[in-house]
């Protein structure tokens, strides 16, 4: 699974299985508490402790329409030259 495609606003854990966007949804949860009992809970049977608790956040700007901040770009609050 993405990490795009978790769901919002919810608090989760999460299976990391290899690259950083390669996760497995685990469970979903009411409360951060709730959440790290379970994280830690998996946690122990394994060295690697590849399980995480969080919440994703919806990202505003897209929300709003737009497709990256202006800091992403590289052009922080610069507009671009004008071409004559």
């Amino acid at each position: 699974m993405r990490t795009d495609s978790l769901p919002l606003n919810t608090w989760v854990v999460v299976q990391q299985t290899g690259p950083r966007r390669d996760i497995a949804l685990v469970s979903r949860h009411d409360s951060q508490s709730a959440a790290e009992a379970e994280r830690d809970r998996r946690n122990r049977a394994s060295p690697e402790r590849p399980y995480r608790a969080c919440m994703v956040l919806e990202p505003i700007a897209q929300r709003m329409g737009g497709q990256l901040a202006p800091t992403a770009r590289g052009t922080g609050n610069r507009r671009p030259a004008r071409r004559i």
